[in-house]
């Protein structure tokens, strides 16, 4: 990998260079890393600490037996806050045996502001209550994150999304928490402003070897290749997203994924991006020479507005449990009521498993029909797309996929709508069709052929038909509240 200014290549790190930005760049940024300074210790423990409820295999072991996970969300600013509210959800719902935690980390630990998550802790102790909106693992230390895994009895994955999250990442395996994220492109949109897509590659090359690393001394680990994005993006981009990123994470010797899809909402649309998605990870990787890599997918909740009320909000996560289970995605990712006023509660989080759990219930073997024309061809139009895009981008970056992900955000060719991220062109335009799914208003720059801008344009132009209006910028900015507006109104 390259140093810090350097050109980056999709080349796996060689020990020397994982070690040297390991002592040099990772272990250095706070004073807890002397804890997990030992490599070989970490490992040790995390695989004693991992032993019958490893987060890679309980997600392998779904998709096997065609079962649902349920991966609730949990962060607070102590460690007996944290296994307060875990153990109360374990105990108070159905989580078991299916299920897995997603523990997410606090905003100054996801910044690498290590001495403000220290004012954060000193703050919840004080207060008896959460002070965070997450866990400090860095903070904290390993002895902690290590009392919270043999304590729980689900499989642990970590969320420290973010420029940096290389330390977060060696607290929460050096802890037996299986999990961390191969995601730079997603980060970049959905979180980043300033940071160069090549130098978030530089991080999250890390993090996959360093996950490849546990993997290959008999600890698997499943990073996530995330595509939540901002609930404002096309289905096309989300999987090509997903589907780049397994090419950089399987370089550095990642031999399980985990594909987070952000939910559009749209049955038929998420469906069929998790389908293409999977075939063309498949493909690519097999182009490549990567045919030991397994799947499993997940959904993450909609990322876009939700309404303010309780009630509203509760239908739409009961929607996004049930647009999981239908589209056959493994594990349904849960919001929960709480969070539109703070972090999730444990009472919150245990009635979302309660509510998903019923849903998988009463929705028994149920699933989209895959055999409809209308089907097939929402499948074909983001295949078309994901393909154009993907293969113009390596192209250019002479089947280097760093390069090529890097021409193609210059060019214009890999773009999104809204982002906070200054080398986004955010030239394309998108608006949901009359079934409220997202469509292309304009393609931008992308390299995409006539017929795939002429299926989007004549779905947006079948709904102002429908609703006698114009295709305008009213129209956009009114869809971008469209799941948050309370008995029709903003």
């Amino acid at each position: 990998m390259a140093r810090q200014g350097e050109i980056v290549r999709n080349k796996r790190l060689d020990d020397e260079e994982f070690f040297r930005i390991r002592n040099e760049e990772v272990l250095p940024m706070w004073k807890t890393s002397e804890q997990i300074a030992d490599l070989d210790e970490c490992i040790a423990a995390a695989k004693e600490l991992s032993a019958g409820k490893n987060y890679a295999e309980r997600q392998m072991n779904a998709r096997e037996k065609g079962i649902h996970n349920l991966q609730p969300q949990f962060g607070h600013g102590s460690m007996e806050l944290m296994l307060e509210g875990v153990k109360y959800v374990e105990e108070n719902s159905p989580l078991l045996p299916n299920g897995v935690w997603n523990f997410y980390t606090d905003s100054y630990t996801r910044k690498c502001s290590f001495d403000m998550a220290e004012v954060g802790i000193q703050r919840t102790r004080e207060a008896g209550e959460t002070m965070l909106n997450g866990y400090p693992i860095v903070n904290l230390g390993i002895d902690a994150a290590r009392r919270i895994k043999q304590e729980v009895d689900a499989p642990i994955t970590m969320n420290s999304t973010d420029e940096d999250g290389r330390l977060a990442s060696e607290f929460a395996l050096a802890a037996g928490w299986n999990a961390c994220n191969c995601r730079s492109l997603q980060e970049v949109i959905a979180h980043c402003k300033y940071i160069d897509l090549a130098d978030e590659i530089r991080i999250n090359q890390y993090e996959s070897r360093l996950a490849a690393i546990y993997t290959e001394h008999g600890v698997p680990i499943m990073p996530h290749i995330a595509s939540n994005l901002t609930g404002y993006d096309s289905p096309g981009l989300k999987a090509l997203i997903m589907t780049a990123q397994t090419i950089l994470g399987a370089e550095q010797g990642v031999k399980y994924f985990y594909f987070e899809l952000g939910l559009n909402m749209h049955l038929v649309e998420d469906c069929a991006t998790i389908r293409v998605t999977e075939k063309l990870a498949r493909e690519y990787l097999d182009k490549f020479g990567y045919k030991d890599v397994q799947f499993a997918s997940g959904a993450f909740p909609f990322l876009g507005a939700w309404p303010a009320r309780i009630d509203e909000a509760e239908a739409m996560i009961a929607w996004n449990a049930v647009d999981t289970f239908l589209a056959g995605i493994d594990t349904a990712i849960l919001k929960c009521r709480d969070e539109a006023f703070a972090t999730p509660t444990a009472e919150g989080m245990a009635n979302a498993v309660r509510m998903a759990r019923h849903l998988e219930t009463l929705i028994g073997k149920q699933h989209v029909d895959m055999t409809g024309e209308d089907y097939r061809l929402e499948e074909q139009m983001i295949e078309l797309e994901v393909r154009s895009i993907l293969d113009k981008c390596l192209e250019v970056g002479d089947g280097d996929m760093v390069a090529a992900l890097c021409k193609g955000v210059e060019a214009g060719w890999i773009d999104a709508m809204l982002t906070p991220w200054v080398h986004n062109h955010g030239n394309v335009r998108l608006m949901r069709d009359a079934e409220k799914a997202q469509r292309y208003w304009s393609t931008g720059d992308l390299p995409v052929p006539q017929e795939v801008k002429d299926y989007h344009l004549k779905k947006l132009e079948s709904r102002a038909k429908l609703e006698g209006r114009p295709l305008d910028f009213n129209m956009l900015v009114s869809d971008l509240q469209y799941a948050s507006r309370i008995g029709g109104k903003l």
